[in-house]
């Protein structure tokens, strides 16, 4: 019979506590994504790993945390409680025992902690999507644009994690989207839905500019879909977008944001798809813009659109039709307040949106004073739903709601909606009609 004080040299015994810490530091991953981000999709994950060379491009207080919850915490709290039983065996006065060196417990431990792992990372689903044999291709049409008499100019403003929930007075005790209902009254108005496996900013840009849903590699293997990372060569170079028809018709194709351009890969779909102007962080800080002005994920709204005016007075100057792309970025988690935003909020994502969309609304009134609405189709929009992680803001106001996207839209022709009912993969067919350029049939990719 062995002695029970050498337990802690014993293989098995350094075997079982092997096990218990892989399954720790799984059920901490898991936890933390779905505290953090709530349920996401497989995609979703992939499409955002900064492979590569991801830091400086996003927010990285989130990798320490991440580092922190799925790593330090768990193998530091198995650390010590082994220890502690260890030393527990060392000084125990009774008879020694035989030691129990089963493996049973700690596997089902390790199985169970990377089943709960796969299940929030979404894989299942992924699985499943994999191993079934429909393909988008019988429903997808080819986005050719017809011919425009007269061009209208585009503006696009995505606002981050923006939804019409957030006009309701009786969830919030007041209308956070009231400066944007001030700005965009006589504008047509609409219910996006967000299309099954969407729900981050690059799935909506990508839907909304090239009516397909964003789909990792792995997804559809032999297809071009976007890579991973940062430093991907071309994104989607099979896909016919927004950008594209444009470039092609002679519009000048310009996005500004006021994040790091890079994260996602959004430079480089973006300079894949027609746009020939793409300004983000790095700009403005090359530009001098102040610290006070930047948080974790970027330059405030109110400076980025104060730019976005100047981009587009440059883009009126060329005399050529015009598409410029807008992305916020307050509203997205933890939330962006500034000295310059007031008052606070006892909830930051509260004044965020309320500073946010000012910002916003008085750029849409810059527009209509300086005479841009005469001869320009803007389309204002949420790039996807809000998320509800149980670590985030809003998360028990809006679970188990109806919700859709805010989607506004002003044409100087007026604006009518056919559908009751659609999604983001709907917004390039319905942006072409807007234009003049819709195709036969109203339909662009998936969209109709």
């Amino acid at each position: 019979m062995p002695d029970i004080r050498d337990s802690g040299r014993h293989p098995r015994w350094v075997l079982r506590w092997v096990l218990i810490t892989i399954a720790s530091v799984l059920a901490g991953t898991a936890g933390w994504i779905r505290l953090r981000f709530g349920p996401v999709t497989f995609d979703q994950i992939v499409t955002n790993l900064p492979v590569g060379g991801g830091e400086g491009v996003g927010n990285n207080e989130l990798l320490t945390e991440a580092l922190l919850a799925s790593l330090v915490a768990p193998i530091a709290l198995t650390t010590a409680f082994a220890g502690l039983l260890w030393l527990r065996r060392r000084h125990r006065a009774a008879q020694p025992r035989p030691v129990r060196r089963s493996l049973a417990l700690p596997s089902i431990a390790l199985a169970g902690a990377l089943g709960v792992l796969l299940t929030v990372a979404g894989v299942p689903q992924h699985a499943a999507a994999m191993l079934d044999p429909r393909s988008i291709a019988d429903y997808y049409v080819d986005p050719a644009a017809g011919p425009s008499t007269k061009p209208r100019n585009l503006i696009t403003i995505y606002l981050e994690s923006v939804e019409n929930s957030f006009a309701e007075e009786s969830l919030f005790g007041e209308n956070l989207l009231a400066n944007l209902d001030r700005a965009t009254t006589g504008w047509a108005r609409y219910g996006l839905r967000q299309y099954p496996g969407g729900g981050w900013t690059m799935s909506g840009i990508v839907s909304t500019q090239c009516a397909v849903p964003l789909k990792s590699k792995l997804l559809v293997p032999g297809v071009n879909s976007n890579s991973l990372g940062e430093k991907v060569d071309h994104y989607l170079p099979g896909a016919t977008c927004l950008g594209d028809i444009l470039a092609a018709r002679g519009y000048t194709n310009a996005f500004v944001g006021g994040a790091h351009t890079r994260f996602a890969g959004k430079d480089t779909f973006l300079s894949d798809h027609g746009y020939t102007s793409v300004q983000g962080l790095s700009t403005w800080e090359a530009a001098g813009e102040k610290r006070a002005d930047i948080s974790v994920w970027g330059l405030s709204d109110a400076r980025m659109l104060d730019h976005a005016r100047d981009t587009l007075a440059d883009l009126r100057q060329a005399g050529t039709p015009f598409h410029l792309t807008i992305l916020t970025l307050d509203t997205h988690e933890p939330a962006g307040v500034f000295d310059s935003c007031r008052p606070k909020d006892a909830e930051p994502m509260a004044s965020a949106l309320k500073c946010s969309t000012r910002a916003v609304a008085g750029f849409l009134d810059h527009l209509r004073t300086e005479g841009y609405l005469d001869d320009t189709v803007v389309v204002l929009m949420g790039d996807h739903l809000k998320n509800v992680a149980e670590g985030g803001s809003f998360s028990a106001g809006l679970a188990d709601r109806d919700r859709t996207i805010l989607f506004r839209v002003w044409s100087p022709d007026g604006v009518r909606f056919g559908r009751k009912d659609a999604d983001q993969l709907s917004v390039l067919p319905t942006t072409l009609e807007l234009l003049g350029l819709g195709a036969a049939g109203g339909r662009a990719g998936l969209g109709v």
